[in-house]
């Protein structure tokens, strides 16, 4: 992960949850993953990361769902936005939602993950590097310290 961090601002449709972190906005990344496609309800994820220790909700706080053994996802509790996945093992890959951003233009995706869920009509005319989860060794690492594989099978 680059150290090129920009203090940003976002939140919820409704407003009602807000914060202020440290970004990477040119390193976010589409997540095609199936959890993702529905806690999104979008065929992808575009997910930004955050800097470590940087997160801090000004308003309300969202409400937590455990969506994976290896994730939260932070929802607004009125609206129903999609604001934060975090993980219990790896606060550097906490991330926000690009469109949760005041400013989602500034967001320059990276890469795509999990394409092994791509659905197959949903077609991005980029040239950016497609990686499977099995070969993601830190993705890999996360689901076998909690008993599993990568496509959520025990081991």
């Amino acid at each position: 992960m680059s150290d090129k961090f920009v203090a940003v601002t976002g939140g919820c449709l409704c407003r009602a949850v807000r914060y202020e972190a440290e970004v990477n906005l040119c390193e976010a990344y589409y997540c095609h993953c199936k959890t993702c496609q529905k806690s999104s309800g979008a065929p992808a994820e575009i997910g930004v990361f955050v800097k470590p220790g940087t997160l801090k909700f000004t308003k309300e706080d969202p409400k937590f769902f455990q969506s994976s053994p290896i994730g939260t996802r932070g929802f607004c509790q009125h609206c129903g936005s999609r604001i934060v996945w975090m993980s219990p093992n790896r606060a550097d890959w906490t991330n926000v939602s690009a469109c949760s951003l005041d400013h989602p233009e500034r967001v320059v995706p990276a890469e795509h993950i999990c394409v092994e869920s791509q659905l197959p009509w949903y077609e991005l005319a980029d040239n950016l590097p497609r990686i499977r989860s099995e070969d993601y060794p830190d993705l890999i690492d996360e689901w076998s310290s909690v008993g599993l594989t990568h496509e959520g099978q025990p081991l």
